[in-house]
C-alpha cells in the first residue's frame, strides 16, 4: 500500500515552498511581489462585486485606476529585476509604486469622507438632481446607466465601506513599498560609498 498525501497536505507543501522562495527574494522584490498580488486581488474583488450587482461610483473607478497603475508598475519592476537583471530599475519601480499607493490612499480617504458626509463629493457624483436644466436632463435621459452616488456606500462590513478598506490596504502597501524604496536607496548610497 502506497501513501498518498491528502489535498490539504499538498496545499501546505506548496505554501511552504512558496514561503521559502519568498524569503529568498530581496526586500524590493518582496515589496513588488506583494504589490502585484494585492493590487490584482483588490481589482479582482472590485470586479466580482460589480458582477454581483454593486455598481461602482465615479470615485470607485478612480481608485481602481490607481491600482491598475500600481499593478503595471510593480509587474514591470519584477520584469526588470528577474528578466533584464536591472535591480536599479526595480528599485525605481518600487519607489514609483509607493507614490501611486500614496495617491490611492488619498483618493480612498477622500471617498470615505464623502461617504461619511464630512465633505461634499464631486458634482458628477451627486445623489440629487436639483438644478438640472432641460438640456442636461435630455442628456441624462439618453445615457444608458447612471452611476450610483459616491456618498452612499453600496456595501459595508464592520461599519467600514469598500473605500475604507481600500484606504487601509493602500496605506499599508504605501508603507511597505516606501520602506523598500528607502532601503534600496540606502543600500545604493552605501554601495557607492564603498566603491569610491
Amino acid at each position: 500500500m502506497t501513501f498518498r498525501p491528502s489535498p490539504f497536505n499538498r496545499i501546505l507543501a506548496i505554501m511552504k515552498a512558496m514561503i521559502a522562495i519568498f524569503h529568498r527574494l530581496s526586500p524590493v522584490e518582496r515589496a513588488l511581489m506583494v504589490a502585484t498580488i494585492m493590487s490584482a486581488g483588490l481589482l479582482l474583488g472590485a470586479h466580482i462585486f460589480e458582477w454581483l450587482g454593486y455598481a461602482p461610483c465615479e470615485l470607485c473607478l478612480d481608485q481602481r485606476e490607481a491600482h491598475w497603475t500600481a499593478l503595471g508598475i510593480a509587474a514591470a519592476g519584477l520584469f526588470a529585476v528577474w528578466v533584464i537583471k536591472a535591480p536599479i530599475a526595480a528599485a525605481a519601480a518600487v519607489g514609483a509604486v509607493a507614490l501611486v499607493y500614496a495617491v490611492s490612499t488619498g483618493l480612498a480617504f477622500y471617498h470615505t469622507g464623502v461617504e461619511y458626509h464630512f465633505w461634499p463629493g464631486p458634482q458628477s457624483c451627486a445623489s440629487s438632481s436639483a438644478g438640472l436644466d432641460v438640456q442636461a436632463m435630455a442628456a441624462a435621459l439618453s445615457e444608458k446607466v447612471s452611476p450610483p452616488s459616491c456618498d452612499a456606500p453600496a456595501w459595508r462590513m464592520f461599519g467600514i465601506s469598500m473605500a475604507g478598506y481600500n484606504m487601509l490596504l493602500s496605506a499599508g502597501l504605501f508603507t511597505l513599498t516606501f520602506s523598500a524604496a528607502l532601503g534600496a536607496a540606502r543600500q545604493s548610497r552605501h554601495d557607492r560609498f564603498l566603491t569610491h
